[in-house]
């Protein structure tokens, strides 16, 4: 008998062989949007069958700067400050639970055999939205005592809502934080536990107390802080794990059994593949990765042009996997 979505998700976290590797994807905003309008909301569950239900809703609407759209991407055009010291007068969302609820209330009631986790964006995600990623870092050494004020005021808002979302049965808490480009870390280990640590502890500690597994997500090239990550942090699944940034032996060498992936495709590429090709792609990553559990498999922002053919076909390998 098949197993439901969220058993495969509970299984492969555990490091137990589900019956399939799970999965999920996501891609460019534009295209979702038009798959939306072909297949009707949620069609990554309800039209190719995925296992994981994202929840991004449980966030309220913190100050931002001004952007623009460009090409399906948000550009900012004006910071919300340029003084650290303004920041002290700049108000946190109010925590209407009601309506940062609404929607996970929905997933879980709709989709109850199925795996529903609760994004988590955290600090770094947070100032994006309100000061360029050129100065935040910047900001850091120069204005540090303003810097950690106004994180933990953000960070404080996080810690409350991942207390309320614990007590729903989720499958994981989900925080995310960018640190890194493909070419390395944004700054320095020493750095990220100094000035970011804290921060991601504060909602982190609130799902182990929960026994819930945490899961996490930064782009770029994170090996040099996997066991931070696995040991410091106790993250179960790391996301994305960009294939073209990592050797993915060395991965499952040094954290099987503690900490695994949720990602792995690649994602860069799926829309010139062929049918075929992903096949043999998703192949060759579930034998890397995924045959002893331990394995999400999933995409980050696969571009604009990928087709509905190479959809189906990566769902159609991925369910074919076992």
């Amino acid at each position: 008998m098949p197993m439901t979505s969220r058993e495969r998700v509970e299984r492969a976290i555990r490091f137990e062989k589900p019956d399939r590797p799970p999965f999920n994807f996501w891609m460019d905003r534009r295209r979702m949007a038009e798959l939306e309008a072909s297949f009707g909301p949620e069609f990554r569950v309800t039209h190719f069958g995925v296992d994981v239900i994202e929840s991004y809703g449980c966030v309220p609407p913190f100050p931002t700067g001004t952007f623009k759209e460009q090409a399906g991407t948000q550009w900012m055009v004006a910071e919300l400050f340029e003084d650290w010291r303004d920041t002290a007068a700049i108000p946190m969302p109010e925590l209407r639970y009601d309506e940062i609820f609404a929607g996970l209330e929905a997933h879980l009631q709709h989709f109850p055999e199925h795996a529903v986790i609760v994004n988590s964006p955290n600090v770094l995600t947070l100032i994006e939205g309100m000061r360029k990623q050129e100065h935040v870092y910047m900001d850091m050494v120069m204005y540090p005592d303003e810097v950690q004020a106004f994180f933990h005021r953000m960070s404080d808002v996080m810690a409350a809502i991942a207390e309320r979302a614990c007590k729903y049965d989720i499958a994981a808490l989900y925080v995310q934080d960018d640190v890194a480009f493909n070419g390395g870390l944004l700054i320095s280990p020493e750095q990220l536990r100094e000035y970011i640590l804290p921060h991601w502890k504060k909602v982190i500690d609130i799902g182990h107390a929960h026994d819930l597994p945490i899961f996490f997500h930064t782009d770029g090239k994170v090996d040099a802080v996997w066991s931070l990550f696995r040991d410091e942090l106790g993250i179960r699944m790391l996301n994305p794990l960009q294939p073209e940034l990592h050797d993915f032996k060395a991965f499952k060498q040094e954290n099987h059994g503690k900490m695994g992936v949720y990602g792995g495709l690649a994602t860069n590429r799926i829309h010139e593949m062929t049918p075929e090709a992903v096949h043999e792609h998703v192949s060759q990553l579930h034998t890397l990765l995924g045959k002893e559990g331990g394995l999400i498999i999933s995409s980050h922002d696969m571009d604009y042009a990928v087709t509905t053919a190479q959809l189906e076909a990566l769902a159609d390998a991925v369910k074919n996997c076992g």
